[in-house]
């Protein structure tokens, strides 16, 4: 980290569907000061999903039993499965940046935990109805009933795009993630800049 800069807590997040998560893991190899916050969640593990690194996967149980020690910072419940980001991730932020794949619920409870000058906030909307639509389909994971059940829930989830500093159209996948780095590094030139006008202003007062 360079002197003066201050590390961000960055916020992904979209409607099912919209390429939060394949956004999160191109940004995180382009950017590499960057750490996800690993989730935790109680829904099965996919192919080539590894626990540690993409989840931590436990039971409802032992969810709830976290939950109830106060354990997450934010939780959620979509579509049954419960997910939940450890307050623990929430702290490291003072010595690198965080990356938080997270629902609009769970970045309107992390605003209400942190400065809002720490956090910088993306919402990523799909190119139309129609393409989330094809995207579903085209990922094979789930029946048509549950596909209308995930387009029914991503047009609520859109309505709070405004809580967002960032809203991105996901039209192409890197070009999205080029925006994404591109803002993030603007508002980390921003912040040292002030801090380095801070101290000038600081050292002409006191000659």
């Amino acid at each position: 980290m360079n002197i003066g800069q201050k590390n961000k807590i960055i916020i992904i997040s979209s409607p099912s569907g919209a390429g939060k998560t394949t956004l999160c893991k191109l940004l995180l190899k382009k950017m590499r000061n960057i750490n996800l916050s690993i989730s935790y969640t109680s829904r099965n593990k996919r192919l080539n999903e590894i626990n540690g690194k993409d989840y931590i996967f436990v039971t409802k149980e032992k969810f709830n039993y976290l939950k109830n020690k106060n354990f997450f910072v934010e939780t959620a419940i979509n579509f049954g499965n419960y997910y939940g980001s450890p307050y623990k991730n929430l702290k490291t932020f003072k010595k690198n940046q965080i990356l938080f794949d997270i629902d609009w619920k769970g970045a309107r409870k992390i605003r209400k935990k942190i400065n809002h000058k720490d956090v910088i906030d993306f919402f990523i909307l799909p190119p139309s109805i129609k393409e989330l639509k094809k995207r579903l389909i085209k990922r094979g994971r789930d029946k048509k009933d549950d596909i209308d059940l995930r387009l029914s829930y991503a047009i609520k989830e859109i309505s709070h795009y405004k809580e967002y500093s960032h809203v991105l159209i996901n039209q192409n996948v890197q070009q999205t993630v080029n925006e994404i780095s591109d803002i993030i590094k603007t508002n980390l030139i921003i912040e040292k800049n002030k801090k380095l006008t801070e101290r000038k202003i600081k050292s002409l007062i006191n000659i």
